[in-house]
């Protein structure tokens, strides 16, 4: 492991937390407010108005299975994602960490108050050798893996942290389509997070599948991104619902990882080899 990659990683995952610690209502910038404004509104209701993100949650317990006798790793929950008192109160042991303590604080108390035993929340980096924690049968990292610009030293540690054949379910935003590539490019210089914001290109793709099992795969936002244009044509709502219904199937079923290059988003289900 380089350590001065590391080293600059852990400096940077410091500036994080304080980035998410913050209840400073200018702590993101104009362009970044903007992009946000997109990503959680138009495709935000988007999403919901297909129910994609509800079928993601839902592709999720799936892959979760059976936790009755797992230990599970809830990455960069922040306050807790959708899932996260699902896994606690289901899990045989559950272990939720963020860099930032404020929002674990937040965490703790959901767990405690929905008696999640077996449960804790910790303010901790992954990646700093006082996170001791090993053999975790699932890591569940929803929004996070794409936070780590050196992604050598990630997955070093996500192996180092699941147990044979431990399994990784995630979700993250890709840069892999020219269109998004290029907004991406332009909207990057001005970008408040951009530090810790790294959207999965090809390259970070094809280690992932080269030093894991992909034993799922799943494309969001692909052909179907441009559905948004579609609603725009004047013809009937039931054709525009068919047209876009089959976008979005197609880029749910996903053959290979190459597949994925033309989505926005990504959700894998992976086993350590």
């Amino acid at each position: 492991m380089n350590k001065k990659n590391l080293q600059n990683i852990l400096e940077t995952n410091h500036r994080q937390k304080d980035f998410y610690n913050s209840n400073k209502k200018n702590k993101k910038n104009l362009p970044t407010k903007i992009w946000s404004g997109i990503r959680n509104g138009i495709l935000s209701n988007f999403r919901n108005q297909f129910d994609i993100k509800k079928r993601v949650y839902s592709q999720h317990k799936i892959w979760l299975g059976d936790l009755t006798h797992k230990k599970v790793l809830d990455l960069g929950c922040l306050r807790g994602n959708a899932l996260s008192i699902y896994i606690a109160k289901n899990s045989k042991e559950y272990i939720g960490i963020d860099l930032s303590d404020v929002a674990i604080s937040d965490l703790d108390k959901k767990l405690k108050k929905e008696n999640c035993e077996n449960s804790k929340a910790i303010a901790i980096d992954f990646l700093s050798p006082d996170f001791k924690e090993t053999d975790f049968d699932i890591i569940y990292a929803y929004g996070v893996l794409h936070h780590f610009e050196d992604f050598d030293i990630l997955i070093n540690k996500l192996k180092e942290k699941l147990n044979h054949k431990g399994k990784i379910i995630s979700y993250d935003p890709l840069q892999t389509s020219r269109p998004i590539k290029i907004i991406r490019a332009i909207y990057r210089p001005f970008q408040s997070d951009k530090d810790w914001e790294w959207p999965f290109n090809k390259k970070v793709l094809q280690k992932i599948k080269s030093n894991f099992k992909i034993l799922d795969k799943k494309g969001i936002l692909g052909k179907s991104k441009y559905s948004i244009l579609i609603n725009l044509i004047p013809i009937s709502k039931s054709i525009k619902e068919k047209i876009i219904k089959n976008y979005i199937e197609k880029d749910w079923s996903l053959k290979d990882i190459e597949d994925a290059y033309n989505c926005m988003h990504l959700t894998l289900y992976l086993e350590n080899n």
